[in-house]
């Protein structure tokens, strides 16, 4: 893992949720709002962050939309999840604009009902664990996962499009005898027809350094030993950023 420098942050990002508790997802709620920063209004949940670019620059708009490991389960701070990590990583001395939509324990079917048509550059999406720990048969998802990203694309039509895969042991079998390494296969397959870059993240998941200890303190209450820890969102990040590059010829032509 390359080290990531973790700069000065002010993403302030508002929870839609309660979040402490040691159980690895939560069942889902109601759909959340995006959030994020304003650099000129400070009443605003979305907004600019600037980190010593002009102002008159355009910002790279920047989207995550997630479960429980977007939302920072269990980083310690804010400043140390991958989602803050990612962003700083994409500033790149402009300014950047992110906003982020994520639930503990949502499905692809719950987020597909979210609003997501918001115009960005640049998007994560990470569902896919939830499905199968609820037993979400592979095909379900797979039609709602499609939902999403056609969802996404109308809004943002050009935008480098990431992918994440399960947060799970992809060998991992289910209670209808499904492999996780089914759902990162549909995931893969999906993002692939919509121009997007998948991330495999079982490696990641497998490797015991980037979970616990358990109930370490975080910013969203006792750590548990599932989630990835400051080490485990750190590598996550990375592994989002060494994808940053999509080929021109697989993004879709607006």
């Amino acid at each position: 893992m390359r080290a990531t420098p973790i700069l000065p942050l002010l993403l302030v990002v508002a929870l839609m949720v309660a979040t402490c508790g040691p159980a690895p997802v939560l069942a889902g709620g109601p759909a959340p709002h995006p959030v994020g920063i304003d650099g000129a209004r400070t009443d605003a949940r979305g907004g600019t962050q600037a980190l010593g670019a002009s102002v008159d620059a355009p910002p790279r708009r920047i989207l995550f939309v997630g479960a429980s490991v977007t939302e920072g389960w269990y980083a310690s701070t804010r400043d140390r999840t991958y989602v803050a990590l990612v962003a700083n990583g994409l500033a790149e001395g402009r300014r950047v604009q992110v906003r982020m939509l994520a639930h503990p324990g949502a499905t692809a079917e719950d987020a597909s009902r979210w609003d997501l048509h918001i115009r960005s550059d640049y998007i994560v999406l990470q569902v896919a664990t939830n499905d199968f720990v609820k037993d979400v048969p592979v095909d379900v998802y797979a039609a709602s996962y499609a939902d999403i990203l056609d969802q996404l694309r109308a809004a943002s039509p050009k935008a480098d499009l990431v992918c994440l895969g399960a947060w799970l042991d992809p060998t991992t079998v289910n209670r209808l005898g499904v492999a996780a390494v089914d759902y990162d296969v549909a995931t893969r397959t999906a993002c692939g027809e919509k121009g997007g870059r998948y991330v495999d993240l079982s490696a990641t998941y497998l490797d015991p350094l980037n979970h616990g200890p358990m109930g370490r303190q975080t910013y969203h209450g006792p750590g548990d030993l599932y989630h990835p820890n400051d080490r485990g969102h750190a590598e996550i990040a990375d592994l989002v950023l060494a994808s940053d590059v999509v080929p021109e010829a697989a993004r879709p032509v607006a």
